[in-house]
């Protein structure tokens, strides 16, 4: 069980670093228009190796805590943030679509994560 609690720990703050990122730096590109004339790298490949490494996290983490106390609600709840990630990573090119799909994806996930370790906790 302190494996789970560990992942699920390690999973919510990988969320939160991802909002922040989905979030900030559209907000810091607002706040500072000469970044974007500089022609900075894109972030495809930092969403693909967050959500490379999300994927194996959370379903060690969610898996486990379901063995643990018997619910499926947080690895299903993991699962579809697991594809909003997923689907934010494909539709990149869709104005607005990756950023929606993706804190979407992020909420989803760290909720899943905050639900399992509450039920780890009552376990």
């Amino acid at each position: 069980m302190q494996r789970t609690t560990l992942l699920d720990g390690a999973a919510i703050g990988a969320s939160l670093l991802c909002l922040i990122h989905c979030i900030g730096l559209p907000i810091l590109f607002a706040l500072l228009p000469a970044l974007a004339s500089i022609g900075l790298p894109s972030s495809e490949w930092l969403h693909l190796l967050l959500l490379l490494t999300a994927i194996p996290v959370s379903a060690l983490a969610l898996v486990g805590g379901w063995r643990a106390h018997g619910r499926v609600v947080p690895m299903l709840l993991g699962a579809l943030g697991l594809a909003g990630l997923a689907a934010g990573l494909a539709f990149d090119s869709v104005p607005g679509a990756e950023t929606a799909l993706t804190v979407a994806g992020s909420l989803a996930l760290a909720m899943a994560h905050i639900g399992n370790w509450r039920r780890l906790q009552t376990a």
